[in-house]
């Protein structure tokens, strides 16, 4: 045990080397530097600048721009306890030791190690509390779900699960600041009331724990539901086990049957998950601390990368990373403590097969290659990175349909038989049916929608939904402001806007290639002027299906053009997700050995990194060199090269339960080759795993841009999402004071099209293995 633990510990070094570099170039990447801040401070002179230019390695003797990875060795120069740097600059000759420095905080003017052991306690106790408080829930309401399977307590259960899973974790952060606010049964925000350090210690303390309430409950829901699904299922698995049926046998009360025996079990996914599990709380952690105000990492972290706080921003990942890695270790330990069976000193290594070198050859020069041609990147030439960003979209476009050609030929006979058993369930038609026609509006939105979404009209601010009526035709009712102070719009006496149907309007493209003009639903303003008999100004009289927003702009027509967004990026990115995930797994788990080790220390390398900090790099890193409508690739892109290492785990782990069955043996012996088995006999026997993960893993790219897009580092303004609309409620909390329930609307769509992927996976999950079926 001692041994697995040292060893352990030791291969935390590399990682964390591996994502300072990462780290460090990304954000190098980005136009300025740390000091920019220190530059526009009067009271720092020019000298002094160029004393901590040279110090910080920045610039060399000669005053010339040094290179990314010479400012690198600085920074590690800085933080390791053996120095090679000179505090002029200068490299040593000989070995010297000194004090440990994670640097100097410029944004906030203190040192590093000062400011994260300010915020790394508030953060580490709301993800410890989040965990605790989910396992609690979720551990007990997955045993009973499963004890009182078809009940009604099973499917209250099931509902709240997939309704805890579907809701975006800032929409509901959200919603607890109007709860908080609106009853005032708890803070809105905050680690501390301002007169908690004057309160005796017993006080403070409650006063923190009361202020930890909201934060707690936000960030640990969507674990709960999580949990408690993976709960009932591996708890129904193990309740039909022969050693079940042999401790009744021997007469045991079944109280000691279910919790001594099937839990100790069932409980082993959650605890191999726990690791990942407190990764994903660190990263959700950035969007709660966000909307509620919570001083910790997260918040710290996010704010750092806007103000290029270099080393603020390298101290706070690391340790993050290095709490996600500690807790994997803690994961595993726990696991093998709750199963005797598993052994950590001597773990059993997959057997290998042969010619494993040329596809590890093949996977490291890919791998090399990719960080070269990132390195040769024209980062500085605005118009070179749109034109190779173009050629990535029309490149990448092609090899995802080629790709989906080929998997959808090889899979049809599985793929044809899980969509004739898909037609049988009402369940699965139903949600079916939700998703075709919200990919319908999403193909239709500019015939749907009845203005531009730029288009602006700054008197009609907050304006609430248009109600239709029935004026010699159908008409909507004219309003007016009679109170702009608070949006106070009342319906107009006596006069309705006519409204037609397949009326001229706006031109666009339809499909993005035929022009037209036509629309479904317009105002009919001629038959309004003749109706009043005087000239009007349409401004005056707009219609507005969903309201409109702060700027006048329709939110109906908003959240048409912004579902081409938030709809489109995940089923481009899951093709993408899947494809590389299938290969590096599906060649990690057939070959074993070399190449197995290679990929899964590049899985776990990317693993080990909280997905949304990665995201917040790549995003500050690229966000300077694309037009807003260019993010929506960009933001696929980032999203698929953080996505693809769970799936290719998950397949590996697969093939190796494939790969010395007979048919893959025979294939073997008949000479066919390693693409030919790969994708004859390998393809064919993930593919069912590959729709159902799809279907699964969608809402994660959707609730991805979304959270991107909500802290504004996603789609840009005058462009439409989903999460970018979700912006306003967040930042005026006007919006639930007033009653402006429409602009909540976005978040009700993110919450419908999730929960329906989430349904139509369950569904797809129970066709797929008969063992989940419910009983």
């Amino acid at each position: 045990m001692t041994a697995f633990i040292i060893r352990r510990i030791l291969a935390m070094i590399p990682i964390l080397f591996g994502v300072s570099v990462l780290v460090f170039y990304l954000m190098n990447l980005a136009p300025g530097d740390f000091l920019d801040e220190a530059r526009a401070r009067p009271d720092i002179s020019d000298e002094l600048v160029a004393q901590l230019e040279r110090e910080y390695g920045l610039k060399d003797s000669e005053g010339n721009p040094t290179a990314w990875y010479v400012q690198y060795a600085y920074w590690l120069n800085s933080l390791s306890p053996i120095k090679f740097i000179s505090e002029d600059g200068d490299f040593f000759s000989d070995i010297r030791t000194g004090k440990p420095s994670l640097g100097q905080s410029w944004a906030y003017n203190i040192p590093v190690f000062d400011l994260i052991k300010q915020r790394l306690p508030a953060t580490l106790i709301l993800s410890l509390s989040a965990l605790i408080f989910a396992w609690i829930i979720a551990i007990p309401l997955g045993v009973l779900a499963a004890i009182k399977r078809n009940s009604w307590f099973d499917k209250i259960s099931a509902l709240f699960a997939y309704s805890a899973l579907s809701i975006p974790e800032f929409f509901l952060a959200i919603l607890m600041v109007y709860f908080a606010a609106k009853t005032g049964w708890f803070p809105t925000g905050g680690r501390s009331s301002i007169s908690s350090e004057f309160m005796p210690a017993v006080g403070s303390f409650f006063d923190h724990i009361y202020h930890l309430i909201l934060p707690t409950f936000v960030l640990g829901v969507g674990g709960i539901a999580g949990m408690m699904r993976i709960m009932r299922a591996n708890f129904l698995d193990y309740l039909h086990a022969e050693f079940v049926k042999t401790a009744r046998a021997k007469g045991l009360k079944e109280k000691v049957v279910m919790f001594r025996h099937v839990l100790r079990n069932a409980i082993n996914p959650l605890l191999t998950a726990l690791g990942f599990a407190f990764a994903s709380l660190l990263s959700g952690a950035i969007l709660v601390e966000k909307v509620m105000n919570y001083p910790g990492l997260g918040l710290l972290v996010f704010e750092a990368f806007f103000r290029k706080d270099q080393a603020v921003v390298l101290a706070a990942v690391l340790m993050g990373v290095t709490m996600l890695m500690f807790g994997n270790l803690f994961a595993d330990l726990l696991l093998a403590w709750s199963d005797p069976r598993i052994r950590l000193e001597n773990p059993s290594e997959a057997g290998q097969r042969k010619g494993q070198w040329r596809p590890a050859s093949i996977l490291i020069a890919v791998v090399v290659l990719l960080l070269l041609s990132f390195s040769l990147v024209p980062w500085d030439s605005r118009e070179a990175m749109q034109t190779m960003l173009l050629w990535v979209k029309w490149i990448g476009l092609a090899g995802i349909i080629i790709c989906i050609g080929i998997i959808g030929k090889i899979a049809w006979p599985t793929l044809s038989n899980i969509f004739s058993e898909l037609i049988k369930r009402p369940l699965g038609v139903a949600v079916s049916a939700i998703l075709l026609a919200l990919y319908g509006c999403a193909l239709f939105a500019p015939f749907l929608a009845t203005q531009e979404a730029s288009t602006q009209n700054l008197t009609q601010t907050f304006h609430p939904p248009s109600a239709f009526t029935w004026d010699s035709g159908l008409a909507v009712k004219a309003y007016e402001n009679v109170d702009p102070t608070i949006a106070k719009y009342v319906p107009v006496e006596d006069i309705t806007i006519p409204v037609k149907l397949f009326g001229k309007g706006f031109e666009y493209k339809l499909f993005g290639f035929i022009p037209t003009s036509r629309h479904l639903v317009l105002p009919d303003y001629e038959a309004l002027e003749a109706k009043l008999g005087d000239t009007i100004d349409p401004a005056k009289y707009p219609v507005y299906l969903l309201g409109s927003d702060s700027t006048g702009r329709d939110v109906f027509s908003r959240l048409l053009f912004g579902s081409q967004i938030s709809l489109t990026i995940g089923l481009i990115g899951i093709s993408i997700t899947m494809t590389i995930g299938f290969l590096i797994g599906g060649l990690a788990g057939y070959f074993g050995g070399r190449f197995d080790f290679l990929a899964m220390r590049l899985v776990e390398f990317l693993m080990a990194i909280p997905g949304l900090y990665l995201l917040l790099a790549l995003r500050s890193a690229l966000a300077p060199h694309f037009e807003s409508a260019q993010m929506f690739i960009v933001i696929i892109i980032i999203l698929s090269l953080v996505g693809w290492a769970g799936t290719a785990r998950v397949l590996r782990g697969m093939s190796l339960s494939i790969r010395n069955r007979q048919f893959i043996t025979a294939a073997e012996s008949m000479g066919q080759s390693t693409g030919q088995i790969l994708v004859k006999h390998l393809l064919p026997n993930l593919a069912s795993y590959l729709l159902v993960a799809a279907t699964l893993s969608i809402p994660g790219y959707i609730l991805g841009e979304a959270a991107l897009s909500f802290l504004g580092l996603g789609i840009q303004e005058p462009s439409a999402s989903w999460g970018l609309m979700l912006q306003q409620p967040q930042r005026d909390l006007k919006v639930f004071f007033l009653n402006f329930w429409w602009l909540l609307t976005p978040g009700v769509a993110i919450f419908i099209t999730v929960i329906a992927f989430n349904l139509l996976g369950d569904v797809l999950r129970d066709i797929v293995d008969p063992k989940m079926k419910r009983q």
